[in-house]
Order: structure tokens, then sequence, then C-alpha cells
């Protein structure tokens, strides 16, 4: 690639971030029907009774889909992958997430000089609850039901109906469903 397309695609790179963030403080401002509205157009997908807080970031919103029953909390930001078709992040049904959590399904390959860009789709299954502060990173599955400590740093996949917690997070428990 020459050096002059190289200095292009990062002007092009360097505006998206700006009108993007343009765009997350405009609607940030609006009230939570006008705001979901907006998500409504601009997610790859958002089922019924969803709610996203204020401050909610998405990078690549056409990677992003959100299930029925679905509560994002203030502050979460979303990273899907723009290079890679399976770096897409998707929330099922039932879904509730803390305060200020961070989805990566992109990242870079440490044993690469350049830091190859990598990715991965995230995916959380029905009935999670997801705790404040939480790092979810590219190529995880949360299972369904299970519960995220706040603070975790998810790495590998977790499985149905388990508490987890700490760094790495690690199952604490298994939850019990007291209906």
């Amino acid at each position: 690639m020459s050096q002059n397309r190289k200095n292009f695609m990062r002007l092009l790179f360097l505006n998206y971030s700006y009108f993007n963030n343009l765009f997350h403080l405009f609607v940030d401002i609006l009230p939570p029907f006008a705001r979901s509205i907006i998500f409504k157009v601009i997610l790859k997908r958002v089922g019924k009774r969803v709610f996203i807080d204020s401050k909610v970031y998405f990078r690549y919103p056409k990677k992003i889909k959100l299930g029925n029953d679905v509560s994002i909390n203030r502050g979460c930001e979303f990273y899907p992958s723009y290079y890679s078709k399976n770096g897409y992040i998707e929330l099922k049904n039932n879904i509730r997430v803390g305060p200020s959590v961070k989805f990566l399904a992109a990242g870079h390959d440490y044993n690469t000089k350049y830091l190859k860009d990598t990715a991965d789709k995230i995916i959380v299954e029905d009935d999670v609850w997801i705790g404040a502060n939480c790092t979810i990173l590219q190529g995880v599955k949360i299972g369904r039901g299970a519960v995220v400590a706040a603070g975790a740093v998810v790495n590998k996949n977790l499985d149905d109906f388990k508490i987890y917690g700490g760094i790495p997070a690690k199952e604490i428990k298994k939850r019990s469903i007291k209906d």
C-alpha cells in the first residue's frame, strides 16, 4: 500500500471517529424514547423492550445485535471489529448489563511485529446479568443464565447457570433459580 493511500485511509478513520463522537454527544442529550428510535435505525438488530441508557458507545453499530428485553446501563462500550466478518457482538434475550461494561470483539496479535488485527464474536446467551465495570473479550460466549460479578474480565467461554468473578473470570458457584 502506498504512503499516500495509507495517509488517506488514516484521515478517513480519524474523521469517522470524530463524527462518531459528535453523534454520540448529540444522542446523549436526547430523551430515552428518541434515543431508542435512533438505536433501532443504526444497530443491526434491536428487539422489543430494549433500554439503552445515556453515555453508551457503539463503535461500529451495524455489527451489534440486541435481542428482546435487554437493558444496557450507562457508560457501556461496544467495540466490534470493522475488518473481520466474525468480529460482531450479540446480546440475546433478557440480558442486564451493569454500568461501564466493555465488550471488545477486536484486538491485536502480540506475536506479530506489526500487531496484526484480530477479532472474534462475543455472544451473550439468554437470561444473563453482567455486573458493573466488567470487560468481555473477543471470542467469548457467555452461557445461558450466567452471572458475571462486577469488575470481572471474561477471556473464555462461561458455562450456563453459573456465577463468575475475578480477573480472569473464574467460577464462583452454581446459580440456583428460585421461581
